[in-house]
C-alpha cells in the first residue's frame, strides 16, 4: 500500500506542475548557461586575497578623473563605474593592481534577461512570482517522493548507491540520474522557496542597522590611501562593493559592503566611523542566490544545468513508465471466463517483464487448446475448474510485493478453492539484491499451507529476468503436464540492450 501511495503522490505532483516545471527547466538550463559564458570571458583575477583594498583605490584614481563604484563579483572580476580623463562614464573590467582596463561590461544578452522573467514570474509578476515558489515547492516534495520510491526499489536507504538492475532504458536512467542529481535538484527547490519567500515579505525582517564608533583619537588626514591600516590589511577577497564619496565633504563616506558586515569610513581620516554585521536572514538571501543561479562559479554552473536538464529527461521517462505500467494493467481483459479455464496465470509484475514472460506462458497454453486465465495476483479468487495455477511474480524492494500482489497474502486465506490444484511459482529477482525472489518464496510457503493445493514444479528463481532459464523451466512444465509448449524471445531483447525489469 505504501508503494502505491508514493507513486500517486510522485505521479499527481509531477502531472499538476508538469508545464510550469517544463518552462522553470527550460529556462534554468538558458541560465545555467550564462555564468559559465560570462567567465569565459577571461577577466578573473586570481589571488585575490593578495590585493589590497588600498592598492586599487590608489590605482583606480591615478587613471581616472572619478569613480563612483567599485565591485569584487564572485566570479573574481573586478568591476568599477568611472569618469575617464575624456569626461567619458564607463563601467569596466579591470586589472585590480593596476586599475588598468581589461574589458567593458557589455551589457545583458536579451535572451538571458527573457529567461530571467519567465523563470522568475511568467511575465505574470507578483501572480507568477507565487507560482513560481509554489513549483518549487513541488518540486522539492516531487523529489522527496522519488527517493522514498526508489529506496523501496533498491531495497532500503542503505543499498541507495547499490548497483541498478538492468531495465529498460527510460526506467534505469530514470533512476541512475535520480541518485545523481537528488541533491542538486532539492537544493534548486529550497532555494527557489526561499527566494520566492523574500519576495513576498514571508522571511523575518533584515534590518541592517550601523553602530556608531567613538573614535577617541584624534587621526591625521591622509595623502595616500595605501597607508591608512584599515585599506591596507582589507583584501580584495572580502570585498563585495564600495561606493566613494560623491564629494569631498568630511561627512561623505566610503560605504563598504564586505562579505559579512557594511562599514562607512570616513574619506579624511580613513578611521571606521560606523558598521553593521548582516543578520542571517541577508547571508542565507546571498547563498541561496548564489546556489539557485550558480553565479561565479563554473563547476556548479554546470551541474545546475545538467540537474535541469535532468528534470526534462525525468518527465519524459516518467510518462513512458505510466504509459507502459497502465498498458500492462489493461491485460486481463483479453483472457476467458476464470471459471471456464483449466489453466490460471497470476502475475506479480512492477514494470511488466513478467507480464511479457507471462503473455508468453498464456499464448502458449492457448495454442496447445487449453483455457487459460490470465490476471494479477490481487485479483485472486476462486476459480471454479481451475486445475493448475502458474504464478509469476517478482519481488520489489525490501522483499515486498509488486503493486498488483500487495493483496495476495491477504486475499488468500479467506478464498476456499473447490478443487485440487496443482500449482508452480515462478519468482523473478536479481543476485545483486539480498532479498532475491523472497516474495516468491512467500508465497511458495503460503500456498504450501492450503490442503487443496499441491507443488506441481518446486518454486523456480529466475535471475535478472534470464530468458534461457524461463525456457528452461518452460520445458519442466510441458514434461509434467505432457504438452509441448514453445515461447518466443520477447521483441524487447532485441531492440534494447538492457534487459526488461519485472
Amino acid at each position: 500500500m505504501t508503494i502505491s501511495i508514493w507513486r500517486y503522490c510522485h505521479f499527481v505532483l509531477a502531472l499538476a506542475s508538469s508545464l510550469f516545471l517544463i518552462t522553470a527547466s527550460v529556462t534554468g538550463v538558458i541560465l545555467a548557461i550564462e555564468p559559465i559564458s560570462h567567465q569565459a570571458k577571461s577577466y578573473a583575477i586570481q589571488d585575490l586575497g593578495k590585493v589590497s583594498l588600498g592598492t586599487t583605490i590608489d590605482a583606480l584614481k591615478k587613471n581616472y578623473d572619478e569613480v563612483f563604484t567599485l565591485q569584487v563579483e564572485s566570479s573574481g572580476f573586478v568591476k568599477a563605474s568611472v569618469l575617464t580623463m575624456e569626461m567619458e562614464t564607463l563601467d569596466i573590467y579591470i586589472d585590480p593592481n593596476t586599475g588598468l582596463q581589461l574589458g567593458e561590461v557589455q551589457e545583458r544578452p536579451f535572451v538571458y534577461s527573457f529567461a530571467t522573467n519567465l523563470h522568475r514570474s511568467l511575465f505574470l509578476k507578483s501572480i507568477g512570482r507565487f507560482f513560481v515558489g509554489l513549483i518549487s515547492l513541488l518540486l522539492f516534495l516531487i523529489a522527496v517522493t522519488g527517493l522514498l520510491l526508489l529506496a523501496k526499489r533498491q531495497g532500503g536507504f542503505k543499498r541507495l548507491l547499490s548497483k541498478v538492475q538492468k531495465d529498460y532504458f527510460e526506467l534505469r536512467y530514470h533512476v541512475i540520474l535520480s541518485r545523481w542529481f537528488f541533491i542538486p535538484i532539492v537544493i534548486i527547490a529550497i532555494t527557489g522557496v526561499y527566494l520566492s519567500a523574500e519576495k513576498f515579505e514571508l522571511l523575518p525582517i533584515d534590518t541592517i542597522k550601523h553602530q556608531e564608533i567613538n573614535n577617541t583619537n584624534t587621526a591625521e588626514t591622509f595623502k595616500r590611501i595605501e597607508g591608512v591600516s584599515f585599506f591596507t590589511e582589507t583584501k580584495l577577497n572580502l570585498v563585495r562593493t564600495v561606493e566613494f564619496p560623491f564629494s569631498k565633504d568630511p561627512e561623505e563616506y566610503f560605504q563598504i559592503a564586505l562579505k559579512y558586515k557594511e562599514i562607512r569610513v570616513n574619506q579624511e581620516t580613513g578611521q571606521i566611523v560606523s558598521e553593521a554585521n548582516y543578520p542571517f536572514v541577508t547571508l542565507a538571501s546571498r547563498l541561496s542566490r548564489v546556489l539557485h543561479t550558480g553565479e561565479g562559479n563554473i563547476f556548479w554552473s554546470i551541474v545546475l544545468l545538467l540537474a535541469s536538464a535532468s528534470i526534462l529527461f525525468f518527465m519524459y521517462s516518467g510518462f513512458v513508465m505510466s504509459l507502459k505500467r497502465r498498458k500492462k494493467a489493461k491485460f486481463s481483459s483479453v483472457t476467458l471466463d476464470k471459471n471456464e479455464c483449466e489453466y490460471v496465470i497470476l502475475v506479480g509484475s512492477e514494470t511488466g517483464t513478467a507480464f511479457n514472460f507471462a503473455r508468453q506462458l498464456y499464448n502458449s497454453l492457448s495454442a496447445a487448446g487449453k483455457k487459460v486465465y490470465l490476471d494479477e495476483l490481487n485479483n485472486y479468487s476462486n476459480f471454479e475448474k481451475a486445475k493448475h495455477v502458474i504464478i509469476l511474480t517478482s519481488t520489489y524492494g525490501e522483499g515486498q510485493p509488486t503493486t498488483n500482489a500487495r493483496k495476495f497474502e491477504t486475499i488468500f486465506p479467506t478464498i476456499q478453492q473447490t478443487n485440487k490444484i496443482r500449482y508452480s511459482i515462478v519468482g523473478f529477482g536479481s543476485l545483486e539484491y539480498p532479498a532475491y525472489c523472497k516474495f516468491a518464496i512467500r508465497v511458495d510457503a503460503l500456498l504450501q499451507t492450503h490442503p487443496n493445493f499441491q507443488p506441481l514444479l518446486p518454486l523456480y528463481k529466475i535471475n535478472n529476468a534470464n530468458f534461457t532459464d524461463f525456457e528452461n523451466w518452460v520445458k519442466q512444465l510441458s514434461d509434467q503436464i505432457n504438452i509441448s509448449l514453445s515461447i518466443q524471445q520477447p521483441k524487447e531483447k532485441k531492440i534494447s540492450k538492457y534487459h526488461l525489469k519485472f
